[in-house]
């Protein structure tokens, strides 16, 4: 067998092929991570917001003190304290023309109402959840046969007009994961005294009075 004698030139041409192996074996690496990265970022979920304004929104009122009356056409609704002659108001919203999948999930979800006529003293508004069928003609004897959730949350109604938000993303996000019926909230006022809130409804001539929804969710 002959052995070649090692001369600069012949050990430079070794070297540069070991090299040459080295950096291919690298670059296939970071190739199968790169790929790897391009797959997992296929799988990110697409962040968007869904508005729901006026022709999503069914809402109204009920008036103790006015038991077999539905108020349903009215502009405003009305939250009322008053013990013996309360005003519970109503609002849905219909969630179908977001497109959501149930693969998706509220990231948040705020209902904004307006106070247009404000109370004497600040009110504190609970949001509760409704878990039976209503319509905009509900009445006050109607309402008592309606079954209810663990309250929401609440906000508090100031004693000025203007906006009020109050954050309903858990009851929004369980409306998107599963099959549950979507029968909105309840807004009432527990509180002692006679006092009164009122809010506009999706018929309010003013626009910026109507009430809405907007989710910020991922698909």
């Amino acid at each position: 067998m002959r052995f070649l004698r090692p001369t600069p030139r012949r050990i430079a041409v070794l070297v540069a092929a070991t090299i040459g192996v080295g950096a291919g074996a690298a670059y296939a690496a970071s190739l199968s991570v790169g790929s790897w990265h391009l797959w997992a970022g296929s799988q990110a979920l697409t962040k968007a917001t869904c508005t729901l304004g006026a022709s999503a929104t069914t809402d109204t009122y009920v008036a103790q003190g006015s038991p077999g009356t539905s108020f349903g056409t009215n502009t405003t609704m009305l939250v009322r304290s008053n013990a013996s002659s309360q005003d519970w108001s109503f609002i849905r919203f219909d969630l179908s023309s977001c497109n959501i999948p149930a693969t998706g999930g509220a990231d948040s979800a705020t209902l904004t109402l307006t106070v247009t006529s404000a109370p004497g003293n600040s009110r504190t508004i609970t949001v509760t959840p409704v878990l039976s069928t209503w319509s905009n003609t509900l009445t006050w004897t109607g309402a008592q046969s309606l079954s209810y959730g663990a309250a929401t949350t609440t906000f508090a109604t100031g004693t000025t007009t203007g906006t009020k938000t109050a954050t309903v993303t858990v009851d929004v996000d369980n409306l998107i994961k599963s099959s549950t019926a979507n029968f909105g909230w309840r807004l009432s006022d527990g509180g002692s005294g006679n006092q009164t809130t009122t809010f506009g409804t999706s018929q309010n001539g003013t626009a910026a009075n109507r009430p809405q929804l907007v989710i910020n969710y991922e698909k």
